[in-house]
């Protein structure tokens, strides 16, 4: 039982951790699609184009995360909805 706790606690630790990546990373994304919406320089357009990529490649990687351990956000919401298409 003692050992149930500790397990309980640790998956509710690494579930907090995967939502908070997810939010930090959709607000990684929003914010790379801002420097690529203001950015003129040629140099810096490609620079931008491989930043939002890299972005949404982790983001949508932390969703499939998340949806594959049953992860939710609440139990009105999950995870996978929320996901950017």
């Amino acid at each position: 039982m003692f050992r149930n706790k500790i397990l309980d606690k640790k998956e509710n630790i690494e579930r907090e951790k995967i939502i908070k990546d997810i939010d930090r990373a959709y607000l990684d994304v929003l914010t790379a699609e801002s420097f690529f919406q203001v950015v003129s320089e040629p140099e810096l357009v490609d620079v931008a184009i491989y930043d939002l990529e890299a972005k949404k490649s982790r983001y949508a990687y932390l969703l499939r995360l998340a949806k594959e351990k049953g992860i939710k956000r609440s139990l009105k919401e999950p995870l996978i909805e929320l996901m950017a298409k």
